[in-house]
């Protein structure tokens, strides 16, 4: 397996239970292998091998396949290490996007990096030939992904050859789009350890979420939900399985700590990753190739409003201060804040254009994104009232500059002008206790690299984009802050346009 496998089989006070096989071990069921190798058959094998209902004398009756599949155990004990066993699901959509409020990590059990072995048999004596075409359908049902969550990255798993070399298990007819990405920042931890853990269940969690924020600026909320839902999975609104899902290949990565001192003789630890090449896979899981062409177009639109305005994982809403501001680590005091993330360059063509004297590529993409998004959904209604972090012309502004340093990481940490600061109001947000609770920030940091195009050529500039992403509310601090960067900042309004 690429990452983990889940077989949930229920949940018990909110922990989600695997499938258990013979002597307590866990199982991958030979019911859920049938499930997943005809969802891979052609048609006209499927009566053959997995059986099929007919008519007999008036009567339905079920006529066997010639198929056997008996499931999958791990080949050895190494998915019994209790720090690689637990896995803890943490949903951050309800309290980041549609309201403040306080949200519950779930552990369920999920197999970390093991290898199966599965089982299949025939009631027939098949030749090689045939166990060849049988084996081709298996592999691209694991191309697919098998098991619970597959459209977060779980289930997937890679080949491993006899000269040594592995080969991911794709299958390409339901892969709609590849995006080539590096980036840097926190990742998470093994639980009761201090080894880090780099997730790829965190770019389905921010494509989810960027996906309810624009589709909450058309709609309503209850339609916003129920249609990210049919996109992504869910059960708020009914049971969804989904439309798309994700896959990530991590070609070359460091996990390392981020040590600093708060208090002395008081060591924290935090874990970091770089990321040098990796490969985002988005997939169709559907059957319509009319509806396969035109949610390629939301998803490469989707994915270019992320690394815009954004990054994915933890703290992607702070530019990462190692790389921007890394003299607030001086004294060893402070933790590890923000990510980095940037096209690589077989994706670079994915990046906004910026010119040499205005930021309007970006500004019309930001204006343009919403009625894209509409029109590929067939969703318009205009009665309704902005609520949470939506993508509307009356709840966010979109500010930027051209810079080769960042200008306002400082304003985050101290006062932005002389008395006046946003340093843990409503508007930066603050980690609170049980007497004046955590809030999240309404507002996004983001350093942009900078592109043009020159000679018909796209080519990178040794500037960025900086861009604040900011959701107002009625407080004096956030009006005189964004007083302070339309009189006295190069800072520019991009969006909304003339308001």
């Amino acid at each position: 397996m690429n990452w983990r496998l889940v077989t949930n089989s229920g949940q018990d006070e909110g922990f989600i239970r695997p499938v258990i096989g013979a002597k307590g071990f866990p199982f991958y069921p030979g019911s859920s292998m049938k499930g997943a190798f005809l969802r891979a058959c052609p048609d006209e094998l499927k009566a053959d091998y997995c059986g099929t209902e007919i008519k007999e004398n008036g009567q339905t009756k079920t006529k066997p396949g010639i198929l056997r599949f008996h499931g999958a155990y791990p080949v050895d004990m190494s998915w019994g290490n209790q720090k690689l066993l637990v896995d803890i699901v943490h949903s951050q959509q309800p309290r980041q996007v549609e309201e403040d409020c306080t949200t519950t990590a779930n552990p369920q059990i999920s197999l970390y990096e093991t290898t199966l072995l599965f089982g299949i048999s025939s009631t027939k004596n098949l030749g090689r030939s045939e166990w060849e075409k049988i084996w081709e359908i298996w592999e691209k049902a694991l191309g697919i992904g098998i098991g619970s969550r597959v459209s977060a990255g779980y289930g997937r798993f890679s080949k491993h050859e006899n000269d040594g070399t592995i080969q991911e298990i794709v299958s390409r007819d339901k892969l709609i789009f590849s995006v080539y990405l590096s980036g840097q920042g926190l990742t998470s931890q093994l639980l009761n350890n201090t080894t880090p853990e780099f997730r790829p269940n965190m770019f389905k969690a921010v494509l989810r979420g960027h996906t309810l924020r624009i589709l909450g600026g058309i709609t309503d909320a209850k339609t916003a939900k129920t249609e990210t839902q049919k996109l992504w999975g869910g059960i708020d609104n009914g049971t969804f399985v989904g439309k798309l899902g994700i896959s990530f290949t991590a070609e070359e990565i460091d996990l390392g700590q981020h040590t600093y001192k708060p208090k002395p003789h008081k060591t924290h630890s935090m874990s970091t990753y770089d990321l040098r090449e990796g490969r985002l896979d988005i997939f169709y899981l559907g059957n319509s190739d009319k509806e396969k062409v035109k949610l390629k177009k939301f998803v490469t639109q989707l994915i270019q409003f992320s690394v815009l305005l954004g990054g994915f994982g933890k703290s992607w809403r702070r530019v990462d201060h190692r790389k921007f501001w890394n003299q607030y680590f001086k004294d060893n005091d402070k933790p590890m804040i923000g990510c980095h993330w940037e096209f690589l360059k077989e994706s670079e063509d994915l990046y906004l254009t910026c010119g040499k004297s205005d930021i309007g590529h970006i500004s019309k993409f930001l204006h343009d994104i919403q009625q894209n998004f509409a029109s590929l959904l067939n969703l318009n209604n205009d009665n309704y009232t902005p609520w949470g972090e939506t993508w509307h012309i009356n709840n966010v502004q979109v500010w930027a500059k051209i810079s080769k340093t960042s200008e306002a990481v400082e304003w985050f940490h101290g006062n932005y002008t002389t008395g006046k600061r946003i340093y843990k109001t409503d508007l930066t947000g603050r980690i609170g206790n049980k007497d004046n609770p955590s809030k999240v920030g309404r507002i996004w940091h983001r350093m942009y690299p900078r592109y043009v195009i020159k000679d018909g050529k796209l080519e990178r500039l040794p500037q960025y984009v900086e861009l604040l992403t900011i959701f107002p509310d009625d407080s004096d601090s956030t009006r005189q802050f964004l007083e302070f960067l339309k009189d006295d900042t190069q800072f520019i309004k991009i969006f909304p346009r003339g308001n």
